[in-house]
């Protein structure tokens, strides 16, 4: 009798008193595989990122777009994904994209994104080969506008003198698509992917409420509460916040990327967490129901 007694607690306070080791283990493992095999795992749409997204499938051919990356290498865990999703789709539609940077470290983040989508190779030429679009006359890069609000106004009223040359050196008068493109009067859509200040604040004073240009905003999670106001006023478009809404884009067009693995590693961490706490509930109250817990 006391064996099996002896026999049976054993098991129970093992399982209440499962060695922490173990525990680190297991979620270790719970986070590194979907980080580097996303699963998948079903995730709700906003209302926002579907807005987002529909704006984006349903553009008008020839419109023209200015992705802004406004973070720096600090942002990129939560909105580099929301880069790569933004630029995929773009290029798959018929429309002029222009790519620039109001942060500083923005532009070469803004780089890697491109050499991301091609593989590695000049996104001259390599977006040419994946996805068709000319250099010079479907999608333009022109870099970091320094100056900050001040940039962003300079921007809109003369992009030109703003923006001289492009990220590589190569004067703008030498790029075909922007001949026709010279104030913000003439894009249609404004994409800012930000972290902070300068960002949308600045953008809606300085683009939407002398030029109207519609916006997208992408922004670190924790950032996002201060930006309500300007959408419910209509001033931003679609707010998409954090890593859950790049993972709720990257479902929408199909391609599985950084925004899933971390979602799927949020989802499997938590899993794991709930697992703990039921296994140890009902080792607890086990243990208590025979006298051997308070």
């Amino acid at each position: 009798m006391a064996e099996a007694e002896k026999r049976e607690i054993t098991i129970w306070e093992k399982l209440e008193n499962i060695d922490r080791r173990i525990i680190y283990l297991l979620l270790w493992i719970a986070v590194l595989w979907p980080l580097l095999s996303p699963i998948g795992l079903p995730v709700s749409i906003s209302g926002d990122t579907k807005l987002a997204y529909d704006t984006i499938e349903n553009i008008e051919p020839g419109s023209v777009v200015v992705v802004s990356f406004d973070f720096s290498f600090a942002g990129i865990p939560e909105l580099y994904p929301h880069a790569i999703a933004f630029l995929h789709h773009l290029f798959q539609k018929p429309v002029k994209v222009a790519i620039i940077a109001i942060w500083q470290e923005g532009s070469l983040v803004g780089e890697m994104a491109l050499k991301d989508l091609c593989g590695g190779k000049d996104p001259r030429t390599g977006i040419e080969e994946i996805y068709g679009k000319k250099y010079g006359e479907d999608w333009v890069f022109l870099g970091w506008i320094p100056g900050g609000e001040t940039g962003m106004r300079a921007f809109g009223q003369d992009m030109h003198t703003a923006a001289p040359a492009d990220f590589w050196g190569t004067p703008i008068d030498q790029l075909p698509m922007m001949a026709n493109i010279r104030t913000a009067e003439d894009v249609d859509l404004l994409i800012s992917i930000e972290s902070g200040t300068p960002g949308a604040p600045e953008w809606v004073r300085q683009w939407w409420s002398v030029y109207g240009t519609p916006m997208i905003v992408a922004i670190v999670a924790v950032g996002a509460p201060e930006l309500v106001p300007l959408r419910q006023a209509g001033q931003i478009l679609a707010l998409l916040p954090g890593v859950r809404a790049a993972a709720e884009y990257e479902k929408l067009i199909g391609r599985p990327g950084l925004g899933t693995s971390q979602a799927d590693a949020l989802s499997t961490s938590h899993i794991l967490v709930i697992i703990f706490v039921i296994i140890g509930n009902i080792a607890y109250f086990n243990l208590r129901m025979r006298g051997l817990r308070r």
